[in-house]
């Protein structure tokens, strides 16, 4: 139990020595309760400071949380009633996403020798080129798609995409005929018997490479129809029950954070009303010995034999120090002789609440003292005698 009063600021001092020493000094006990009051009042202060600085952050994000709560649910709700509250099937659209990824490559790689015609003779940029114009040509697709089924695009927009769609057809459909004569005229260079084959069949020919050249950006397009949407709301889903979960868990976990550090300091100041009652208790009792017994003043004897031992001390290092300055011989003895005598003067006028403590004026219930002079006990008054007037009433 550690005080600490206006005379020690620096260094709490025992609230039973603090008790004891008002307690002889005459000084009341409410100035030694007032202090133990404003003890109390302080740890208390220290204690709201602290759960302030783990409960505000608490708070804030609760309030943070709770502001935002109203719009992740409703987003959660908006998404389960249209998809559910399971999450929608992805496996298929992405395996066809994927197999019309794998058509643009072999597409790629069918017409891209094609591209020599155009002057691109390298076969690495020939099947980029290839895969970029497929792509290119199956965003026109769909883009031509969506005017037929996005109602809020405007008659200009439809127009515009509705032409790149076609302008698409008829230049795939060109490649694919280029790409028929330049198959035929490679064979016919090599006496390849498919070159008198494509020549014999030319419309078969065209079909096919048309077919060819076509049928990778149409698969295309329809990829991107059939699993963009459901792509999109497993993400929505996914998204909307992620943020729906993060958020209650975060919420519940800052409650539950925030009611645990309130409850930790209520506990705090419960044990802390029960150590100051504790205090005042244990306070009191010394209060009472130090205003019945006191303390005892040290000798002054005492004061000058500890000055005396530390000039001892001061010549021993003096006989050790001596030969490389002979001035120590006196200064070592006299200088420790007089720190000493002034050091413990001091603590004989001002000790300290501990030391004013440790020397309480002890009183024993029995005493050993032999020598103690017995006290004699007057002898019994005899009884007067009885008045001689017989004559009188002796109920009188």
């Amino acid at each position: 139990m550690n005080l600490p009063t206006k005379t020690n600021k620096l260094r709490p001092v025992d609230i039973n020595h603090f008790a004891f020493y008002q307690g002889a000094q005459g000084i009341p006990f409410t100035e030694t309760s007032r202090e133990i009051d404003a003890l109390h009042r302080q740890i208390q202060s220290k204690l709201d400071e602290d759960s302030a600085h783990k409960q505000k952050p608490l708070e804030a994000v609760i309030e943070k949380l709770e502001h935002v709560q109203d719009r992740v649910e409703g987003a959660w709700l908006e998404i389960v009633e249209r998809l559910g509250p399971h999450s929608p099937p992805v496996v298929t659209a992405i395996l066809v996403s994927f197999l019309a990824l794998a058509a643009q490559v072999i597409d790629s790689i069918m017409l891209g020798p094609g591209l020599d015609a155009v002057g691109i003779s390298e076969p690495a940029i020939q099947y980029m080129a290839a895969f970029g114009l497929a792509s290119l040509s199956s965003l026109c697709f769909h883009l031509v798609h969506e005017t037929f089924l996005n109602t809020k695009l405007d008659a200009a927009t439809k127009i515009v995409w509705r032409i790149l769609g076609a302008f698409a057809v008829v230049a795939l459909i060109g490649w694919g005929v280029l790409r028929g004569f330049q198959v035929r005229f490679s064979a016919e260079l090599n006496q390849n018997p498919l070159g008198r084959f494509l020549g014999e069949h030319p419309i078969l020919s065209s079909i096919f490479f048309c077919f060819v050249t076509l049928a990778a950006p149409l698969v295309g397009a329809a990829a991107i129809h059939y699993a963009q949407p459901q792509i999109y709301n497993w993400i929505c889903w996914k998204r909307a029950k992620g943020e729906y979960d993060g958020l209650h868990s975060t919420l519940s976990d800052a409650r539950k954070k925030l009611e645990a550090e309130r409850a930790a300091l209520t506990y705090q100041k419960s044990q802390l009303d029960a150590r100051k009652q504790t205090w005042q208790s244990s306070a009191a009792q010394y209060h009472d010995r130090g205003d019945k017994r006191g303390a005892r003043q040290i000798p002054e004897w005492l004061v000058y034999l500890k000055a005396t031992l530390w000039s001892l001390v001061g010549l021993a290092a003096a006989f050790v120090v001596g030969p490389f300055l002979p001035v120590l011989y006196a200064l070592l003895p006299a200088g420790a002789g007089i720190a000493g005598f002034l050091y413990y003067r001091h603590r004989r006028f001002h000790p300290t609440y501990g030391q004013f403590k440790g020397q309480e004026n002890t009183h024993f219930a029995v005493s050993t003292d032999r020598l103690q002079p017995r006290v004699i006990e007057p002898p019994t008054p005899k009884l007067l005698p009885p008045p001689e007037d017989k004559d009188e009433n002796p109920n009188r």
